[in-house]
């Protein structure tokens, strides 16, 4: 019955962007329940209606970026590795704003690293089969997915740290004619 309380969803919404707004000052460690109270204003146990602490908050938000990042990412693609990657900077832009302040630099290490982790998959999944890569075995797969998903994350990253200043579709662009390069003939490398 409280979830579909007007004043549930409010106070909810009002957590999130409280923390969104302190982690463009403060590293998420040294953010507190309190702090996002007073951001929020709230109680605490207004606050503690809605998540056990800090962690709860990123975990249940995480969990719903997952889902719905994979749902706007792959219902709206057409499984090529630009629309994904555009799909996924669009989201981000639109919908996922702790999200993005919970990969800036004052973010989580543990999230950074779970998107990190997400990205791998979905590049196995999604992008590695149509990058004719010619793997040949379990070890070269894992370091091609290490260093596509640390490259692409890396790129994610710097892009909210800057202020998103490309448009996704820009960013895809330039993303796509790196991801294509061709190191070994290159002559000024």
């Amino acid at each position: 019955m409280k979830e579909k309380d007007l004043r549930y969803y409010r106070t909810r919404k009002n957590i999130l962007s409280a923390m969104t707004r302190l982690l463009q000052t403060k590293a998420f460690e040294q953010i507190t329940v309190t702090n996002i109270c007073e951001e929020a204003e709230i109680s605490r146990s207004g606050f503690y209606l809605h998540y056990v602490d800090k962690y709860d908050l990123v975990e249940v938000n995480l969990k719903e970026f997952r889902d719905q990042a994979n749902q706007f990412v792959f219902s709206n693609a057409d499984n090529s590795k630009t629309a994904l990657f555009s799909n996924m900077l669009s989201y981000l832009q639109s919908d996922g704003q702790l999200i993005a302040a919970l990969i800036s630099e004052n973010g989580s290490v543990e999230v950074q690293n779970y998107i990190k982790r997400m990205m791998q998959e979905n590049a196995r999944i999604n992008i590695f089969p149509q990058l004719d890569l010619k793997i040949k075995n379990k070890i070269e797969e894992h370091y091609a997915l290490l260093f596509l998903s640390n490259a692409l994350f890396g790129v994610l990253q710097d892009w909210i740290n800057r202020g998103q200043k490309e448009s996704p579709e820009e960013l895809v662009r330039i993303m796509d004619r790196l991801i294509t390069f061709d190191f070994k003939k290159s002559e000024k490398l």
